[in-house]
């Protein structure tokens, strides 16, 4: 029996799966609020007191890096280390990941129903694949898996921490906003939530686009990059259609960057929390223009495919089956 855990920065879940000749079930799963809790432990046991099944093997992807089997999860003020959590379960295989390690670690299990495909490509066949992941929700988070046959590796990564490259005029205008605002702009300043917002306010303080008076009571009340996207997506105000144009864009360039960074060839997967709330949004052609814009590589790109994970659970899957292979 495995414990598979995701930790972000708005919510923490925890699974238990079965793991047996290959195929992972998922049984018992719970939720938690990531902020209500002093630490990861807390959690731990509040689900193992809920759930008294005896665990063999576990992993958890936590949102931060992870050196040395520790992390500082970048949203939260909690320290997570390996031994700690080999303590608090009582067992000694305890891997801890970077979170879109596990997400990416999910890709080989798949299936078509967890994809939602954009832009097919023409998949290279034979010798080294190379899958990626881009991952936009509470922060901005990539991944990669090295496949060789029936060998599998995947790799971390904080490649959402990077240099934001803007690509258009608006894009610039967007990075001198963010550098006044922040000084050093990651990707993660604009492919996330808080990002979206972010994008919003510079559409908004630079007079690129009203603010009307029924908007902003709903910003007021509600989530706002919840309000923001989904106005965005049903066009009911102009501020929010071009803040998400803007996100989307960025995000397909953002994939493509990664494609041939990486020559991930094999295939690009946005997953995330946002991606499957604007799969409308998506499907557009928006990010599939930006994702193929590469210039004189782009013949390289066009035959990567391009997918949205539909599986919210892919990183709990990817955590379950990095968990198997601990001895």
């Amino acid at each position: 029996m495995i414990l598979a855990c995701d930790v972000g920065g708005t919510k923490v879940r925890l699974a238990i799966y079965s793991h047996q000749e290959g195929s992972f079930e998922r049984k018992e799963t719970e939720t938690y609020p990531s902020r209500e809790y002093s630490n990861l432990e807390e959690i731990i046991e509040s689900f193992l007191k809920k759930h008294s099944t005896s665990i063999d093997r576990a992993c958890f992807g936590i949102a931060g890096p992870v050196v040395n089997g520790a992390a500082k999860p970048t949203n939260l003020s909690w320290r997570v280390s390996e031994k700690e959590l080999a303590k608090t379960l009582g067992i000694s295989a305890v891997k801890l990941v970077n979170d879109l390690s596990a997400t990416t670690a999910a890709i080989p299990h798949f299936s078509s129903d967890d994809l939602l495909t954009l832009h097919s490509g023409e998949p290279i066949e034979g010798g080294v694949k190379i899958f990626a992941t881009v991952a936009p929700g509470t922060g901005f988070g990539q991944g990669i898996l090295y496949m060789k046959s029936n060998d599998i590796h995947v790799l971390a990564s904080e490649g959402g921490h990077v240099d934001f490259a803007p690509s258009n005029d608006v894009e610039i205008e967007l990075l001198k906003y963010l550098q006044n605002r922040f000084g050093h702009v990651s990707y993660e300043r604009v492919l996330c939530g808080p990002g979206l917002i972010n994008i919003y306010d510079f559409l908004k303080e630079e007079n690129q686009a009203d603010e009307p008076e029924e908007l902003t009571a709903r910003l007021e009340t509600d989530d706002p990059a919840a309000v923001i996207s989904k106005a965005g997506q049903s066009g009911e105000f102009e501020i929010c259609v071009k803040a998400l144009d803007i996100f989307v864009s960025i995000l397909g360039a953002q994939a493509g960057n990664l494609a041939l960074t990486l020559m991930a060839t094999a295939g690009v997967y946005l997953g995330g929390g946002i991606p499957p709330k604007i799969c409308d949004k998506l499907r557009d052609g928006t990010v599939v223009e930006a994702f193929l814009n590469k210039g004189r590589l782009s013949y390289m790109v066009e035959r990567t495919p391009l997918h949205i994970i539909r599986n919210d659970h892919a990183a709990l899957l990817g955590a379950a089956s990095i968990a198997a292979k601990l001895g």
